[in-house]
């Protein structure tokens, strides 16, 4: 396939940053896989689909732009869309009558995965916090030997308020990856929540939109679904995950509970689920090693040869 990147409107640092597809890109194919935000928000941005036999768009951020004005159809000029929301593949496909929506899985470079590391830290949260829940599990990390890695721009204000209790900042991908590997736990949310009226309106906007499993939550919990990154950057690490148990657990469609992953149930069981783990970290590595042997799947040159075959996940 010819990989066409335009990561304009991707914050600078961030994952699609090193995914690396062009590296298994063919500019002699007629079928074409396009990254990048700017090829929903931009239509002229598009590389001359006219003259492709088959056009793909990677969506990784799926469904948070429904939280926006953006049109529902932003993506009509695709023949496919691959994304990682398995229910909005499934409303997308039934309110447009098509099979144009396919489910991959979020995917990583080999190149990222890290050598393995001496454990140094007891337990990791890199990334934004998205609400008080965040506040208060950085709260209950700050009792152990804890690191915080953010960024510290294109952030929203509460990560910019808490950043004094980060240990890390502005790491490159690299020391990132390093990081991780020195810690036993990472801590991990599969949802995002919905900031605010203007995010739930444009979500009820949608034509059905009461189909989407995603949305079976926003007005009661305010939550939606979203698989996270660092769920396999951890794996890739050889570093538990620890995951907020939540009504969807979108985690499942990759890696299975107590053999892959630990979760905990609440934010009042969370740091004693930690000391339980580091007190018995032990019974906890043969985890580490069986998502460690799960994530070499879900690397970049698998993801683009399961679109090139088509091989959805679902």
């Amino acid at each position: 396939m010819r990989i066409i990147e335009n990561l304009n409107l991707e914050i600078p640092g961030t994952n699609t940053h090193y995914f690396n597809l062009s590296e298994f890109s063919d500019p002699t194919s007629r079928e074409s896989l396009y990254l990048g935000y700017t090829f929903l928000e931009n239509q002229t941005a598009l590389y001359a689909v006219e003259d492709q036999d088959r056009t793909v768009y990677l969506n990784v951020t799926m469904p948070t732009e429904f939280c926006s004005p953006q049109p529902t159809d932003a993506d009509k000029n695709f023949d496919e869309v691959w994304t990682i929301c398995p229910y909005s593949v499934d409303w997308l496909n039934e309110i447009s009558n098509t099979e144009k929506y396919k489910l991959a899985f979020y995917p990583i470079n080999k190149s990222s995965f890290p050598e393995q590391s001496e454990k140094k830290y007891d337990v990791i949260y890199h990334g934004g916090l998205h609400g008080e829940k965040y506040v208060a599990m950085l709260n209950d990390m700050r009792g152990f030997n804890y690191r915080y890695a953010s960024l510290s721009h294109g952030i929203n204000g509460l990560t910019q308020k808490n950043l004094k209790h980060a240990t890390d900042l502005n790491l490159s991908n690299e020391e990132k990856f390093k990081l991780i590997s020195e810690c036993r736990i990472s801590i991990a949310h599969n949802t995002f929540e919905v900031r605010n009226v203007n995010d739930l309106n444009n979500i009820k906007s949608r034509t059905d939109w009461q189909k989407n499993e995603a949305w079976k939550h926003v007005e009661d919990l305010g939550i939606v679904p979203q698989f996270k990154s660092r769920v396999n950057e951890a794996a890739a690490s050889r570093t538990l995950n620890l995951v907020k148990k939540d009504p969807w657990n979108v985690i499942e469609y990759y890696y299975h509970p107590d053999e892959d992953f630990v979760y905990y149930e609440n934010d009042e069981d969370l740091k004693d689920t930690i000391k339980h783990i580091l007190s018995n970290w032990g019974d906890y590595k043969p985890i580490v090693d069986n998502a460690y042997n799960k994530v070499v799947r879900y690397t970049t040159d698998n993801l683009v040869k399961d679109i090139r075959e088509n091989k959805s996940w679902k």
